[in-house]
């Protein structure tokens, strides 16, 4: 009798080795950027080769699930560039924190308009398209609602790609670049190997506790929360390695880049067109919003532009690092405007379906 396992065992041979030659792809895109000194080169890289990859066919592939790793150790890495230096600076977050959600409202208004007006969807894949929140979770809510799944993922992820490539970019125009090394104040050697510990505790510990409580992106969320907490705490100031967090963030930038796997060229083509419609709108808002606040806090308005921008928490706190900004800031942003979107969207739904109908 045949074996019935060898069909699953194949595939899950055949997903290993995909996903490895994504990494090979994209460590080969990073080293490249890092050459011709583009910022956060090892995610810009990754990202911009596997997504060409994926485009003319290469196999390759990368899942969610093979992003968790990753996640975790640019969670520790994030959450060790927390300290007992941040408390004093927490009141002067307050002004940016209370006028998040009306910035959240006024981005998701103008989105979703766009969606509805421009892109002709219909109405539920235009608000969980245009919403401010994470891929997996505004797919989810959408599909429950009756909404096209895969268009509002398509749209999310292209969203993330664009404004990740781009706006490293557009703020080393007006930041001029910093003299240490990218993430070089959370890095470090791998001579002591008793710290390096800590790092793999962190690690364990924070993906249970993050599965557990079933924190939003938890495989990021729960590693940085118990890393900021040793560090906060004076338990212990390890570093995780260079190597290890270039590997992460090839990692990282892997999965974003292999988002557009099997697409045709036309779908593609205008799944980007709408979504670097609905970027330009929220960077629009983002600049104005940054800008605004910073004149009114005295803050610097490329970290807040970090801290609203509409891309990824990792993202844009690795941006933080790479010009030696404070990524506290920024994560403590992304991290509100997660919970308030997940709190938010299906609320306004809800609203928007009783006017709809009555």
């Amino acid at each position: 009798m045949p074996d019935g396992s060898q069909p699953v065992k194949h595939r899950a041979t055949q997903a290993a080795l995909r996903f490895l030659a994504a990494i090979a792809v994209g460590a080969a895109g990073g080293a490249l950027f890092l050459e011709i000194g583009a910022p956060l080169p090892w995610v810009l890289g990754s990202m911009a080769a596997c997504a060409i990859a994926s485009v003319i066919g290469l196999p390759i592939q990368a899942s969610s699930a093979t992003r968790r790793p990753m996640a975790a150790v640019i969670g520790v890495v994030l959450g060790s560039s927390f300290g007992p230096h941040l408390l004093p600076q927490a009141r002067e977050w307050i002004i940016p924190l209370v006028a998040l959600p009306f910035f959240l409202a006024t981005a998701a208004l103008l989105c979703v308009t766009y969606f509805r007006k421009v892109a002709k969807f219909d109405p539920a894949t235009a608000y969980f398209a245009g919403m401010p929140g994470g891929i997996a979770e505004m797919v989810v809510m959408g599909a429950e609602r009756g909404a096209d799944e895969r268009t509002i993922g398509l749209i999310h992820g292209a969203r993330i790609f664009l404004v990740v490539f781009i706006l490293p970019f557009l703020i080393r125009l007006d930041h001029a670049p910093v003299a240490i090394a990218p993430a070089a104040a959370v890095t470090g050697g791998v001579a002591d190997w008793s710290l390096l510990l800590w790092a793999v505790g962190c690690v364990v510990v924070g993906l249970s506790i993050g599965r557990l409580l079933r924190l939003p992106a938890w495989h990021l969320v729960g590693p940085l929360a118990v890393s900021a907490t040793v560090h906060m705490s004076g338990l212990a100031d390890f570093r995780i390695p260079g190597w290890a967090l270039a590997a992460a963030q090839v990692g990282l930038g892997a999965t974003i880049g292999c988002r557009f796997v099997g697409l045709t060229l036309k779908t593609l083509l205008r799944t980007v067109a709408l979504a670097a419609g609905s970027t330009l709108i929220l960077l629009a808002v983002t600049f104005a919003w940054a800008a605004g606040i910073g004149a009114l806090t005295g803050l610097d308005p490329v970290l807040l532009t970090l801290a609203y921008s509409p891309g990824g928490l990792a993202e844009m706190s690795m941006v933080a690092l790479s010009l030696a900004l404070e990524p506290g800031v920024v994560i403590v942003h992304h991290l509100t405007r997660v919970v308030l979107v997940l709190i938010g969207a299906p609320l306004g739904f809800r609203s928007m379906d009783i006017r709809t109908k009555s």
